[in-house]
């Protein structure tokens, strides 16, 4: 063979290899928001993941709350496929239930891709055994109690 026949033999290779391939846009996963919430007194965290390439091959397997008063969490995706996405955004929510908190310790979450590993962006924060919204209700029926018995006090002396 000459050189130029084999000059046009790894060409055409080449162009069949680059053609039969497509590009693949994957990464970590990101933890985009997370909301806090009291259900019954169970607190619940509602997760915003981000997953670029969410593909039956490649998805969120697992994540991990990490809450600082010594309690792990972690729940794992039964389906070895995609989740629900938005198709616009890449995102899907998951609802973790954490049990009973006290105090306000901070947590940790982060997600795990089944190639990539764990997430690039995590969350931490404050979870409060009660929700912002219960102390609010909570103030709102204690503070005129407590007006009206100063108040009695007050008119007693």
């Amino acid at each position: 063979m000459n050189k130029l026949s084999i000059i046009v033999v790894v060409a055409a290779s080449m162009l069949v290899c680059l053609g039969s391939t497509r590009n693949i846009l994957a990464d970590t996963p990101q933890i985009r928001n997370v909301i806090v919430w009291n259900d019954g007194g169970s607190t619940k965290l509602n997760v915003t993941v981000y997953h670029n390439g969410e593909v039956p091959d490649h998805y969120v397997d697992t994540l991990s709350v990490t809450v600082t008063s010594g309690t792990n969490l972690s729940q794992t995706f039964p389906q070895s496929g995609p989740h629900a996405l938005d198709p616009d955004t890449l995102t899907f929510n998951v609802t973790l239930d954490i049990g009973l908190v006290s105090g306000a310790p901070l947590a940790t979450v982060r997600a795990h891709c089944n190639i990539h590993g764990w997430s690039s962006q995590n969350w931490t924060g404050v979870v409060p055994e009660y929700s912002q919204l219960t102390l609010l209700l909570m103030l709102v029926a204690v503070v005129p109690v407590a007006l009206l018995v100063h108040k009695i006090r007050r008119n007693r002396a």
